[in-house]
């Protein structure tokens, strides 16, 4: 008879078998993506006399742990720490554009802290037989750090961690780490930028460093609690005693981070410092699911890794219809600019919106932001449709003299009153606004974008938000049936995010 064990590393390899083939590069690919890597680095060598920098590849593909598909290449230009910060850009940007320009490929500069060149190469540069397929190419200028030194800017990691995983990283388990990586994109939280507030590659890299195989690192975060801190290069502490001892420093420093991951190459920097609570609990919650699955043997397991996307069906729109609330959406043109700065400033306006009514008693359920194509919504689920038209107001004690004068002089005309009530005065006025959308219209809209930026609302959404519109009611419901991609959005939000711990 087979045992539980032996019956679950027999799945477990079926899923290695069977997602693998999906996700992990073909020899033919990975050969061709060496070849322009050394062609790069070449070609980068050769320029690099002139400017006094080595370059270095770096990121997953210079590691072996990179997906089908994302076979994206990074060149740093390691530059000695005498060099100084203009004269690093302006020859970091100097020797791009002269390593693009000797491949024959096209770039523009694109901003991070400094600036860098993204190219687009054809293979056709080290090879004319085959199909030419496209590559996109950073070349980013950077300081060269030992590790233990203090980085002059952020992207100086970079080389530290590529070393690192390359020292750490036994080359058997660089299939794990595609694994988790392909298991986190699967439930929709692979990726540390700003749109998804989630896992990075490096992470990945190092859960697997510290845990070995896919399943036993699902193992070991389905048991994470909030605030748990993993320290792999032992940088804070080396035993129980001392993490006793220096616990609180670590969660002073790390606050509010439901996964604190000290990074190897740096002890004051956690690696999980951009994963939200949400996308915590939903990796917790997903591996614990999906150890769940494979006990039972079935083909479940390929949803958590390749999710099928559908829109709402009839039945999840009457759902969301007998929910009894008020469905509005502002919808306005996306603006022009990259998503580390569109998705912030989307939620701050958001936030700015959402208060603005809370302030105005309209209690809402939900709220958030959505982007497809080349438009942008702020969604907002409230609990009433309407508010009555009169508002109650309640002052202070009649015995605070001072403050019920300035009261009574605030509202010297009401609906009704004053009268008092308890101890208090009380009177009723008419409301500003009955509606919600009258908030958004007359207190948004109706503005002038540096109107909107006086009152908070982020300067690239403030350029696009006057000549937006309220879709709201049945229009909504309207709209969920024309847009597919909104349809799926909800869905998702609605129906497919419930976390079972």
């Amino acid at each position: 008879m087979v045992s539980e064990g032996n019956a679950r590393r027999t799945i477990m390899e079926k899923i290695r078998r069977d997602v693998l083939k999906r996700i992990k590069p073909n020899k033919k690919e990975a050969e061709r993506l060496k070849k322009i890597t050394m062609k790069l680095l070449e070609t980068a060598a050769l320029v690099g006399k002139k400017y006094r920098y080595h370059p270095m590849p770096v990121g997953s593909t210079a590691r072996g742990t990179w997906l089908k598909g994302d076979s994206d290449i990074d060149i740093f230009l390691l530059f000695p720490k005498s060099v100084a910060r203009e004269e690093l850009e302006a020859k970091g940007l100097s020797a791009g554009k002269e390593i693009v320009k000797k491949l024959g490929g096209t770039y523009e500069i694109k901003y991070a802290e400094h600036p860098y060149v993204r190219a687009t190469l054809s293979s056709e540069v080290v090879d004319v037989s085959e199909t030419p397929e496209i590559y996109n190419v950073d070349i980013v200028p950077c300081y060269r750090i030992n590790l233990g030194e203090k980085i002059i800017s952020a992207v100086d990691r970079s080389p530290l961690h590529n070393a690192y995983v390359l020292q750490h990283l036994d080359p058997s388990l660089r299939d794990e780490v595609r694994l988790l990586k392909q298991f986190c994109k699967g439930i929709g939280i692979y990726g540390s930028d700003l749109k998804v507030r989630g896992i990075s590659g490096y992470l990945c890299e190092l859960l697997v460093i510290r845990y070995g195989r896919f399943q036993n690192v699902l193992k070991a975060v389905s048991r994470f609690s909030p605030g748990t801190i993993i320290d792999i290069e032992n940088r804070w502490f080396a035993s129980e005693e001392e993490f006793k001892r220096v616990e609180h420093s670590i969660r002073k420093r790390f606050r509010n981070e439901p996964l604190i991951v000290i990074d190897p190459v740096d002890r004051n920097r956690n690696v999980a410092s951009a994963l939200n609570c949400e996308n915590f609990v939903k990796f917790v919650c997903k591996s614990r699911e999906f150890l769940s699955v494979i006990r039972r043997d079935t083909l479940e397991y390929l949803d958590f890794f390749f999710p099928k996307k559908r829109k709402l069906n009839a039945r999840e729109i009457a759902s969301l219809r007998r929910r009894g609330t008020h469905f509005v959406a502002v919808v306005f043109e996306k603006p022009d600019t990259i998503d580390d700065i569109l998705y912030p400033q989307l939620r701050k306006a958001l936030q700015r919106i959402a208060t603005s009514l809370r302030t105005r008693e309209f209690s809402i359920v939900r709220a958030y932001e959505f982007v497809a194509n080349n438009t942008c919504m702020l969604v907002f689920e409230i609990e009433q449709r309407t508010l009555p038209l009169v508002e109650k107001r309640e002052g202070p004690s009649i015995f605070a003299s001072k403050n019920c004068r300035d009261f009574l002089t605030k509202y010297a005309s009401p609906l009704y009153g004053p009268y008092v009530e308890g101890t208090n005065f009380v009177i009723e006025r008419q409301r500003e606004f009955l509606t919600p959308e009258e908030v958004i219209k007359r207190r948004y809209l109706d503005l002038t974008a540096q109107q909107l930026r006086e009152k908070g609302i982020p300067s690239e959404i403030a350029k696009t938000l006057p000549k937006g519109k309220i879709v709201s009611g049945e229009r909504f419901f309207e709209l969920l049936e024309r847009e597919e991609e909104l349809s799926k959005f909800m869905k998702e939000k609605y129906f497919e995010t419930r976390l079972r711990l």
